[in-house]
């Protein structure tokens, strides 16, 4: 594989994506027989960790949600003045609230722009979970996780709306997004697709569509057939997406013979023109614009130039409301004193506007101490242990970016603790989905970056506590009613360092993941 990237694209006759599929495989096989030889090891560490380690991190604290600035949500620092002028535009657009016909709004927010900018502000539903990007990517700032008040509770009701909430919602918790692994009515069939929480049947902006029924997740639930996932921030994305890939194998086939004493494997997802996809819990997404494209799609309901169908058609009059595809070019704007954004569509300018933001702030510079080192303090110490046990060999620290078209983002140094690449969690955390290369329990590394200010933890936000997210990647030390098929998880050996440190080093560690 890594000799495949140092060329162009395959030439006829020499293989191109089987090739790289069968690299894959080897590399997987070779991967499954370290696993073996190291399993003996494993098993021992783990039951010295359940013996001691495990009432040591049982005493660990998290010092929770970091106060201070956010260190997030602002935009590139050195971007061109036009760059700069299709900032605000940008970031209206991502928090403009939806409705279910298409039209215009004109918001004047953006100071010092020289023209007004005109948002489109229809084609919610028929199906959706949200209606506004904002509303789930705000914590803590916008473009982020989560929010510590599910948002979901103001929007699922609205103006009429018939739905009910789903039992896995909690006013407290994150937002969730449900899929279903198998098919509701045959649970031998694969489904794996997102089944939107609620419906516009009963809007009064949508007496076109009076009924539509919601998902049954009570018997998807009953069945095992639920899996839920949270929203990922999306600071620094920009950045992420143009990464080499390259540099991405490199560094999956980096410090290999660490990382097969323990356990830890790895394989990077891969679309059909070779590159390495990066964006999503499972990687599904090779790049901004399309990842947008879909999550309007999916989650918001809006058609769009990329995905121009609704994705629930089960009664034609609700999903006939509008002409498709609903979020399109302004052609009026075309060739006028507008502005430039005004002819773009809502995906395009939310592409824009996450692609400028920059990369989180951390309350410390990475392995250096501070006086904003949250809990006891200790980051730089906990920087050390965070490398000694291993996590640095999937949470990988750094990339650097090429030279860039948008001049700001070339050559930059991105903190952003993520490898980029799949890898098997253990059947605790399996959630059963297959989404390209990504099995039903493999999960991308998320980036660790802004960790600190995030509330919920783990692909379906699960815990709100960092020190039970780290143990929760154990297969081992967590107990759990998982799926035996999946074999164990390639962070059981680094768990079980981490509980083999003294207490002061967990400490140090938790510290320094929540100063970032």
């Amino acid at each position: 594989m890594t000799s495949y990237f140092k060329g162009s694209s395959p030439q006829p006759g020499e293989g191109g994506f089987m090739d790289r599929r069968m690299t894959q495989h080897r590399r997987g096989k070779m991967t499954r027989m370290s696993k073996l030889i190291s399993a003996v090891a494993i098993a021992s560490a783990a039951a010295l960790t359940l013996s001691s380690g495990s009432a040591l991190w049982a005493q660990v604290t998290d010092p929770g949600v970091r106060g201070g600035p956010a260190g997030a949500g602002t935009f590139q620092a050195t971007l061109t003045q036009f760059e700069q002028e299709s900032e605000c535009p940008g970031q209206q657009t991502f928090v403009q609230t939806v409705g279910v016909p298409v039209g215009e709004v004109t918001n004047n927010n953006c100071a010092g722009s020289p023209y007004p900018v005109v948002i489109q502000s229809g084609g919610l539903g028929p199906a959706f979970n949200s209606n506004s990007c904002s509303s789930c990517h705000a914590q803590p700032a916008i473009g982020g996780s989560s929010p510590p008040s599910n948002p979901l509770f103001g929007v699922y009701n609205l103006m009429g709306a018939k739905n009910g909430m789903p039992f896995f919602e909690s006013k407290t918790g994150p937002a969730l997004v449900a899929r279903f692994p198998f098919q509701l009515n045959d649970l031998s069939l694969p489904d794996g697709f997102v089944h939107q929480l609620f419906t516009i049947a009963g809007r009064s902006d949508a007496t076109a569509c009076p009924t539509l029924g919601q998902p049954n997740f009570a018997k998807a639930s009953t069945n095992k057939d639920l899996a839920l996932r949270q929203p990922l921030p999306v600071f620094g994305d920009g950045y992420i997406e143009i990464i080499q890939n390259v540099d991405i194998i490199n560094n999956l086939n980096a410090n290999l013979t660490q990382k097969q004493a323990l356990g830890i494997g790895g394989v990077a997802q891969i679309t059909d023109d070779g590159s390495v996809s990066r964006f999503g819990w499972k990687a599904q997404w090779r790049a901004i614009l399309p990842a947008v494209g879909a999550e309007e799609n999916i989650e918001l309901g809006l058609t769009n130039e990329m995905f121009p169908t609704e994705t629930n058609q089960n009664i034609k009059a609700c999903a006939t409301i509008n002409a498709v595809p609903e979020d399109a070019s302004n052609y009026q704007y075309w060739s006028t004193n507008q502005g430039a954004w005004n002819f773009d569509a809502n995906s395009g300018r939310n592409a824009i506007f996450i692609r400028f933001l920059e990369q989180p702030t951390p309350a410390c510079a990475i392995g250096q101490d501070c006086s904003s080192c949250p809990g006891t303090g200790g980051c730089a110490n906990g920087y050390t242990q965070f490398n000694t046990v291993g996590c640095n060999l999937c949470h990988t620290v750094s990339f650097t970016t090429p030279a860039g078209s948008i001049p700001s983002m070339g050559h930059v140094t991105t903190n952003l603790l993520s490898d980029l690449v799949l890898h098997h969690m253990g059947p605790c955390l399996a959630d059963n989905v297959t989404q390209g290369s990504a099995q039903g329990d493999m999960f991308r590394t998320p980036p660790l970056w802004n960790v600190g200010q995030r509330y919920f933890f783990m692909h379906d936000g699960r815990t709100t506590n960092i020190v039970t997210a780290i143990e929760d990647h154990s297969s081992i030390v967590t107990t759990c009613t998982g799926n035996s098929q999946y074999q164990a998880s390639e962070a059981n050996a680094v768990v079980s360092a981490f509980n083999a440190l003294s207490l002061t080093n967990q400490q140090n560690l938790v510290n320094f993941l929540r100063s970032l």
